[in-house]
């Protein structure tokens, strides 16, 4: 998974956090928001379960906000970090996320390349919308009545078509232990890289902290909707109206049929070919093939265009 991090426009007190943290570290101040994991000295994160073996460093100086049953746990594997104890670490996040961004004090994802701005060279349509703190490569089109929001990236020769929305927030949602449903702060963008085509009527939600990706080659078909920190490989061929969850990851030349839906959290695997209509709900081994709802393994097919 990319490694993401969003500076802030100055640093944050966590006194500013009130009654929630303890009075030995409301001298202390964050620089910055991250993921679990990859977080970098004074960025702060949160941690509500014990993590897995994947996180096999988190970096000194950083500061997690946790459950008090998770503070000696990760104050000893992860040697150096400043673990906060409060009984909703994730409540807690959420809510200084949505006021970070209200207040415009976080920086656009550092996976996005500076300066930002329109290429010279690139094509905008008719009443398109585009946010200042976007950038547009050279030979970029994008067609007319576009919505292109804050920190995307659209790279060299990619191809948006009509009514897309890029980088617009997603739906998903947290119930607090106060029971108040809580949706998550959209920090993160989406890339969309060198040659992609975006079909008309698209939309691709940006990620929370991992940003929406799009990868070389791909064609997307009209009509398709891309979940929020979802990766697309390269050369991936999607069909008219299919639907990617959240953080699904779909591995270079996979193609997907009309009116394909993928839950979140899967993988679809190099090469394989999911057949129209069908709706994964578990991952799908590369070079395979799976048709139905749900999604069964079947003989080798093959579909869409030679890449």
């Amino acid at each position: 998974m990319n490694r993401e991090n969003f500076v802030l426009s100055r640093p944050l007190p966590l006194s500013s956090l009130d009654a929630l943290v303890s009075h030995a570290h409301r001298k202390q101040s964050i620089s910055g928001v991250a993921r679990f994991g990859h977080a970098r000295a004074g960025d702060l994160s949160f941690c509500d379960r014990e993590p897995g073996a994947e996180y096999n460093a988190v970096a000194p100086g950083s500061l997690t906000l946790c459950p008090e049953n998770l503070v000696e746990l990760l104050s000893q594997r992860f040697a150096g970090i400043t673990c906060i104890a409060v009984p909703d670490p994730r409540s807690v996040f959420i809510d200084l996320g949505h006021r970070l961004l209200s207040e415009s004090a976080v920086a656009v994802s550092d996976a996005v390349a500076r300066p930002f701005g329109i290429h010279s060279s690139a094509t905008i349509g008719v009443n398109t919308q585009i946010h200042p703190e976007t950038r547009i490569d050279q030979a970029v089109r994008v067609g007319a009545h576009c919505t292109i929001h804050r920190g995307t990236w659209l790279k060299a020769g990619s191809t948006i078509g009509d009514h897309v929305t890029i980088g617009a927030a997603g739906m998903t949602a947290y119930r607090g232990l106060d029971n108040r449903v809580r949706k998550f702060p959209h920090f993160a963008s989406v890339i969309i890289a060198e040659g992609a085509e975006i079909g008309s009527g698209c939309v691709l939600v940006r990620g929370i902290l991992t940003s929406t990706r799009i990868g070389a080659g791909c064609i997307i078909g009209n009509l398709c909707n891309i979940g929020h920190g979802a990766e697309i490989g390269e050369c991936v061929w999607m069909s008219v109206g299919s639907l990617i969850g959240g953080h699904t990851c779909i591995e270079d030349g996979a193609t997907l049929g009309m009116a394909v839906a993928v839950r979140d959290n899967v993988k679809i695997g190099a090469r394989a070919q999911v057949g129209m209509g069908s709706v994964v709900v578990k991952s799908v081994r590369p070079q395979s093939s799976v048709l139905g709802n749900p999604a069964q393994p079947l003989r080798a097919i093959q579909a869409g265009p030679s890449r």
